[in-house]
């Protein structure tokens, strides 16, 4: 009986001991793989982003440098085409639509989730297409036409490199068509000063105030000077 009851004690520490041992060797597992977990380092998804970001910020510019030597026949007979069409679509603000497009996605991508960038971005917009309606009015495009002809504009604007193209001679006809010549350059010069004073969020009332009391200020210290100079030719002689 002896005998038995010493196996079993025996077998019962060799039991704990070798339970004890998994127990260590389980918890030195855990904490390597922690350390592993902690030595490894982090992925910045927000820098990859942003590097992403600017790579096609980058290949973007080039894009649009592209674009705006096209206009001028640098780039060959595939430039030449994508000049004809750039005119025929906008006419002769072909010329700065690369660089509007270049600012408005700039700053757009800076601004991401700015209401106040989005209504910025709309009155530029409009601001770009009463451009172009002056550019189609001094042309003549659009206001000469008896019937719409998309086609004509489109030709006209594209060979003559002149107009507003498409979008902005389309928008001529039909003020010149309804309103007439003053009326059209009455709503052209109405949405452009309210676009300009959205996108600039300065107002021209206070501006012409600003300039007025600048005047004032100007022609008081002049005529100070001028009164000065006087007691001073007075004094010498």
């Amino acid at each position: 009986m002896a005998t038995s009851s010493n196996k079993r004690t025996s077998a019962s520490n060799q039991n704990k001991r070798t339970g004890t041992k998994s127990s260590r060797s389980t918890g030195t597992k855990k904490k390597n793989t922690t350390q592993r977990k902690k030595a490894a380092p982090a992925v910045d998804y927000r820098k990859e982003s942003e590097m992403f970001h600017e790579i096609g910020l980058i290949v973007f510019f080039l894009a649009m440098v592209l674009l705006f030597l096209c206009n001028f026949g640098i780039i060959g007979p595939v430039g030449n085409v994508i000049r004809d069409i750039m005119f025929g679509i906008f006419g002769l603000t072909a010329y700065i639509v690369p660089v509007i497009l270049f600012i408005g996605v700039t700053f757009g991508y800076a601004n991401a989730g700015n209401p106040h960038a989005i209504r910025k971005l709309i009155s530029g917009f409009f601001l770009f297409l009463m451009i172009g309606i002056i550019c189609d009015l001094i042309a003549q495009n659009g206001s000469d036409m008896t019937s719409y002809d998309i086609k004509a504009l489109y030709q006209n604007c594209s060979t003559n490199q002149n107009g507003g193209g498409v979008i902005s001679g389309s928008l001529n006809y039909l003020l010149y068509k309804y309103l007439g010549f003053v009326g059209t350059v009455l709503v052209v010069v109405l949405c452009s000063a309210v676009s300009f004073i959205l996108m600039t969020e300065k107002s021209l009332i206070t501006g012409m105030k600003d300039g007025g009391s600048r005047m004032l200020e100007r022609s008081r210290e002049d005529s100070l000077r001028r009164k000065e100079y006087a007691m001073q030719r007075r004094i010498e002689q």
